[in-house]
């Protein structure tokens, strides 16, 4: 796996899966003494790199980010690892068993739901399908007195609680915050 490589800790399967990934790629480059080495920019290949490139990429391309749902996910009342918590849901970023199989460090077998329901273990079923889920929610909006619709998407479950009519604008910090 190249013998030159050193790592300061033991890699993890993944990690070793890529690392040999790299020496295949690398295996064939011949370095040459007389030519200088250039780092390119993909994003903008006739200037390169540069902060305000970056900044016009990020503030004008078409992404479907949405501002506002990442503003409440950061907001100074909601306790940090909430906030990380979220923003990694929202990602789909979570160590849940699709991701780590998408990554390899399990297997395509093992992508089984915990609760051994026969479903595929995804951000989606494990908070928004799975019997846990609705026994949670529903007593949650019972109390607070809410009818309520499962969403299909993690992003319309946050964005639901966003502008909910017919309470008071003080509230929705609150139900945000749930």
């Amino acid at each position: 796996m190249g013998g030159a490589w050193v790592w300061r800790r033991r890699l993890f399967a993944w990690e070793e899966e890529r690392a040999r990934e790299c020496s295949v790629l690398l295996h064939n480059i011949v370095l040459q003494e007389n030519t200088v080495d250039r780092w390119r920019w993909l994003i903008d290949l006739i200037n390169g790199y540069s902060v305000s490139g970056t900044y016009h990429f990020l503030t004008m391309a078409e992404l479907s980010f949405d501002w506002e749902l990442y503003a409440d996910i950061w907001h100074k009342h909601v306790p940090l690892k909430v906030n990380v918590c979220a923003w990694r849901l929202i990602r789909n970023r979570l160590p849940i068993k699709d991701n780590l199989v998408r990554r390899r460090v399990l297997l395509i077998d093992d992508n089984v739901c915990v609760r051994e329901c026969g479903s595929l273990e995804t951000v989606e079923h494990l908070f928004l399908g799975s019997d846990i889920f609705t026994c949670v929610w529903s007593s949650v909006l019972q109390w607070m007195r809410i009818s309520f619709i499962a969403p299909a998407t993690v992003r319309d479950h946050l964005l639901q609680f966003d502008h909910l009519a017919g309470f008071p604008r003080s509230s929705h910090l609150f139900f945000r915050i749930i």
